[in-house]
């Protein structure tokens, strides 16, 4: 099995619609949610019901109201986006420690204030209950760690009404929640066991020790491989780059777990604050059989995005041996462009041939 990680922003949500026919249960994706998505309603005349408009610039628009509680649609929109498919459903928590002080605040609103109220985000977890397909995931990791006891309780009251559900721990809570993940998960649960940006190959004494405790539940480990502290103009030169080391679907052959899962050849990092139209134009596109990305890089940081105009005509240029049967859609997206598009415009197609070569 494979596990696409996603953060709930625009240009995952985008490629998760558009290629949601690739889900299964040999593909489940996992969204790390990030911010409430609400239902759009707007100002009305209490007196004759009629939509309020202002005047902004030349047009009359409507005016939207501000979103209650009562119009959050998060999940809905969600499982609209995998078509009633199955996903893994994380709130997202985090620490200023791990991801930085230039986060965006506006676009992990959720995931901060679930961060500060653990109560909170027990309620939310439980959300996910309501629907069929949706795999409600406990996450513990630095920072956001359950007593014994609690998680024993949330676990319960879970698997009561839900089947399967998830655990992630990251590895240094493997052996402080050893017992309870091996009593209290089930056959049809899931242990995502999260290792980070470290290199599969270093955790050979993990994995064994994991295969030792012959779990009743599906073993999924999650990797990070792209490192989030290296920028673009280090992928230096084409050809498989070797700053991205993809080599966990490889390692795990041999331990017998369901399967493993990735950031889809992301970074793990958040949205920061500011940002600019300076920076390396990087394309990095997955090779399913060589296990790596290619690397299409102009170096010119003064270009910005501008850069990728050179990066689309070298692509092209290998579109024999990187399509060969032409039926690449994020070559398609690459042959359609008629300029160098824009920084989501790269991050779509990354997004895009990494899971549609997973999916061949």
């Amino acid at each position: 099995m494979y596990v696409p990680m996603f953060k709930t922003k625009k240009q995952e949500l985008s490629v998760s619609k558009e290629l949601n026919h690739c889900f299964s249960n040999d593909i489940i994706p996992l969204y790390e949610i990030l911010t409430d998505m609400y239902k759009v309603r707007y100002k009305t005349d209490p007196k004759t019901s009629l939509e309020i408009r202002e005047k902004k610039g030349k047009r009359m628009m409507r005016v939207k109201e501000t979103p209650s509680n009562d119009d959050i649609i998060t999940l809905d929109f969600i499982n609209n986006i995998v078509d009633n498919k199955k996903a893994f459903i994380d709130f997202f928590r985090f620490t200023i420690e791990k991801y930085g002080k230039r986060i965006n605040v506006s676009s992990a609103e959720l995931a901060l204030k679930l961060s500060r109220d653990p109560e909170a985000y027990k309620r939310r977890v439980k959300e996910v209950m309501r629907y069929d397909n949706l795999i409600p995931t406990i996450s513990i990791k630095k920072g956001f760690e359950f007593g014994k006891n609690e998680l024993q309780d949330l676990l319960e009251e879970l698997q009561k009404q839900k089947e399967p559900i998830a655990l992630r721990v990251t590895e240094n809570y493997l052996e402080n929640y050893g017992l309870i993940i091996k009593n209290q998960l089930r056959e049809t649960d899931y242990l995502l066991f999260d290792i980070g940006e470290q290199n599969p190959s270093s955790k050979v004494m993990e994995f064994e020790e994991l295969q030792e405790m012959k779990l009743r539940a599906n073993i999924i480990v999650l990797n990070s491989p792209r490192k989030a502290d290296l920028n673009n103009g280090e992928y230096i030169g084409t050809g498989i780059t070797d700053l991205i080391d993809n080599s966990l679907r490889d390692v795990l052959r041999e331990y017998g777990f369901k399967g493993f899962g990735d950031y889809a050849g992301l970074k793990d990092n958040l949205s920061s604050k500011g940002g600019g139209r300076r920076g390396a134009a990087l394309a990095l596109l997955y090779d399913y059989e060589k296990n790596g990305f290619y690397s299409f890089l102009n170096p010119d940081t003064m270009q910005g995005a501008g850069g990728y105009l050179k990066v689309r005509d070298e692509i092209l240029a290998g579109e024999a041996f990187l399509d060969p049967m032409g039926n690449c859609p994020a070559m398609q997206k690459i042959r359609n462009l008629e300029s160098s598009g824009s920084w989501p415009t790269w991050i779509n197609i990354l997004i895009t041939r990494y899971i549609h070569q997973m999916c061949k």
